[in-house]
């Protein structure tokens, strides 16, 4: 089962690499043009957001890996449950379906990697 869970957990870390790199190196024009961003709006969240991402990539890896402050991968499991659960009620919100069966698996994997890493967090 360990093994499944990292898969678990390197598919989350891939899953957010790239839209939080985009987040934090797109220009505000680019956030615009695609859609994240109204006019006139500021671009601190989006890329405050992205910076998160981030460091939940990492955070979902990194602790687990070294055994070092283990708790940091389920919490990062939850904030990602949660950025994903953000993301289902924008695309819901504006009748956005196409994009809500991956959102719904990645917030399945985000909850399952959160739940086994809770329930071992001794680092077995």
């Amino acid at each position: 089962m360990n093994a499944a869970i990292w898969v678990m957990q390197c598919l989350l870390s891939a899953f957010f690499i790239m839209p939080g790199v985009g987040k934090v190196s797109g220009s505000k024009q680019k956030h615009i043009a695609d859609g994240h961003l109204k006019p006139g709006a500021s671009i601190i969240p989006i890329r405050v957001l992205g910076v998160l991402e981030l460091l939940g990539c990492v955070g979902i890896i990194v602790p687990w890996l070294t055994g070092i402050s283990v708790v940091l991968t389920p919490v990062a499991a939850i904030c990602f449950s949660i950025v994903m659960l953000a993301g289902i009620a924008i695309h819901l919100q504006k009748k956005e379906y196409k994009m809500l069966p991956l959102l719904v698996v990645v917030l399945a994997l985000a909850l399952i990697v959160a739940y086994f890493r809770f329930g071992n967090s001794n680092h077995s």
